[in-house]
């Protein structure tokens, strides 16, 4: 009988210390706050968010996408490249066949399934690695048609941009990471290609990858305040989803190319996310001015980063400041030799 009492008291005071940590009226608080960016509150999110099937053409891209098998080779043709400052381009290592893949993405709509995932799940990481590897792998084919001044190259970019496109609307931040490495590619190797600079790339150039990163963060912020509320609402919790808010409001608001913006609390750290994202608007003008160099064009030395600028003295395009990246990240360089 004693045990039993013992047993009840340490019961009753277990449901003291967990409703005293609960505060289901904060989170909820926290939770109806909104979001910048037209973004609303994290009661919003999931309607943001309806399901899809995938069509026919995802499926046959997965298909062909799992033919080609991961290639160090090609990823490293396609770094080293990214990261050289100067026009000329390597030999490449030997390529695989993207004809299918390439036509595929030319011709075809990508229509991927959308199911609600919290955070993201085993089927989430293998679609990121296989569009990653067809990424590279037609990246690097168009490398290798450049090197020849072959104008198809910019064929193989433009695949990879539908590609890139076609994970708009996936809520998930592994899959909106994906689609910021495919772009920031994409643009690293534009100013090598063959001239003239196709008119589907304005596009690239125009399209910023913040605003879907912060829906993305929102929707994991999101993910982990709905479990959190159900199982645990605790003032630890709602200072999370107010901190990442927060968060949100500084990305929003920020004009600078080199950020060093907090962790958030919820989930993965994004810090480096979002270092990347505003160095890609340096480096979308790095390619912008070095194309408009090449065509006979004159430098656009102001930038939309209030950190810096363009100069230009007749071979060397320089940005005011390098903006570093941590590892293993490797960026283009915002100082190219675009001239001999």
């Amino acid at each position: 009988m004693k045990k039993a009492l013992i047993v009840v008291a340490v019961l009753a005071l277990l449901l003291w210390i967990v409703s005293w940590f609960r505060t289901p009226e904060a989170v909820a608080t926290s939770a109806a706050k909104t979001w910048p960016a037209g973004l609303g509150s994290l009661e919003s999110v999931e309607a943001r968010y309806p399901p899809l099937e995938a069509n026919a053409a995802s499926k046959q891209l997965i298909a062909l996408g799992d033919g080609l098998l991961r290639n160090e080779a090609v990823t490293e043709y396609v770094s080293h490249e990214i990261e050289r400052d100067e026009l000329r381009i390597d030999p490449p290592p030997p390529l695989p066949d993207v004809t299918s893949i390439r036509n595929l993405l030319l011709r075809e709509r990508i229509v991927w399934e959308r199911h609600h995932v919290d955070v993201g799940d085993e089927t989430t990481s293998s679609l990121r690695g296989t569009n990653m590897t067809i990424a590279r792998a037609l990246l690097a084919n168009a490398l290798a048609k450049a090197r020849a001044n072959d104008a198809t190259a910019w064929d193989d970019l433009h695949a990879v941009w539908k590609l890139s496109r076609s994970l708009d609307g996936q809520p998930l931040m592994v899959t909106q990471t994906a689609a910021l490495a495919m772009a920031r590619m994409i643009n690293a190797v534009a100013w090598k290609m063959p001239l003239p600079v196709p008119a589907w790339f304005e596009e690239v150039q125009q399209h910023d990858r913040v605003q879907p990163l912060l829906e993305s963060f929102q929707h994991q912020a999101a993910a982990y305040w709905e479990d959190g509320s159900r199982l645990f609402p605790t003032k630890f919790l709602a200072d999370a989803v107010e901190k990442d808010r927060g968060i949100a409001e500084q990305v929003s608001k920020e004009t600078r190319c080199e950020t060093m913006l907090p962790m958030n609390d919820l989930g993965v750290d994004l810090s480096f996310v979002w270092r990347r994202a505003f160095r890609y608007r340096a480096e979308r003008e790095a390619t912008a001015n070095a194309l408009r160099i090449r065509s006979g064009g004159a430098v656009e030395t102001k930038s939309q980063c209030s950190d810096g600028a363009w100069t230009f003295d007749g071979t060397t395009l320089r940005f005011s400041r390098e903006i570093k990246t941590a590892p293993p990240d490797r960026p283009m360089p915002l100082t190219l030799r675009v001239k001999p």
